[in-house]
């Protein structure tokens, strides 16, 4: 399996700390060439994520760096299976991993893959936990009945159709690279794993988050995490009915 490290031209600093922690764990990498958010016109901005669009989905206005965060996930997607990869590991620069652990849930996601099934394996802490300790390596993200607000992709992995279908739900965006609650529910099998075995390093990240518009008010926010808690509980009941 081969693993790919998001990273700015700008940022070589944090590059070379993600380095030594591969070189530690003797793991290699290959760096993928972030999308400078500050490098994009507004005019490619605007086409990436229409305004409206994304508005309507989160209750408030895209930032540039998710607009470019999500390219560049798309970059390291297309760069990992170019090749004919069946699963590929995913990292941002700023990723602090467990060695022992994270070979040990690559190789299970590796050996239990199922080509015909768009699967992401999400290997970082801060995740919704389903209401009983999950017995398995990973549990399902659907069984968890909460979207849960900390939505990151500091570390993961995927097969071949994951990627494309990751792709096809991102044209045009509607919403963030990382919201896999959504992703969850149309079309990808999202796994968590039981014990994560990465986390960020604690750097500033390099998109900005000021609250803007509606978003503002504790209203809207309420409202939009429990139309997502009501769409994962009906994800679920609809599961149990089918008997899937």
């Amino acid at each position: 399996m081969k693993h790919f490290v998001i990273n700015l031209d700008r940022a070589p600093e944090r590059l070379a700390d993600t380095a030594k922690l591969f070189a530690d764990a003797g793991l290699a990498f290959e760096r993928v060439p972030a999308v400078d958010a500050r490098a994009m016109s507004d005019a490619e901005r605007r086409r990436t994520a229409p305004p409206v669009r994304f508005y309507l989905a989160n209750a408030r206005r895209v930032r540039p760096g998710e607009i470019a965060c999500t390219l560049s996930h798309r970059k390291a997607w297309d760069a990992a299976f170019a090749g004919g990869e069946a699963v590929a590991a995913v990292f941002e620069d700023d990723v602090f991993f467990e060695p022992d652990g994270l070979r040990a849930l690559l190789a299970d996601a590796e050996r239990t893959n199922d080509p015909a099934v768009p699967t992401v394996w999400l290997l970082h802490r801060g995740m919704p936990r389903p209401a009983r300790e999950p017995a398995g390596t990973w549990y399902d993200l659907l069984a968890t009945r909460d979207v849960g607000r900390s939505w990151c992709a500091h570390a993961y992995a995927l097969n071949a159709a994951a990627g494309r279908r990751l792709a096809e739900l991102l044209t045009p965006m509607a919403v963030p690279c990382d919201a896999w609650s959504t992703f969850a529910r149309r079309g990808v099998r999202v796994l968590v794993a039981s014990r994560p075995c990465a986390r960020t390093r604690g750097d500033d990240s390099t998109i900005p988050r000021p609250q803007n518009g509606l978003w503002r008010f504790r209203l809207v926010q309420k409202a939009y995490w429990l139309r997502y808690r009501l769409a994962f509980r009906l994800d679920l009941l609809l599961r149990r009915i089918s008997g899937r």
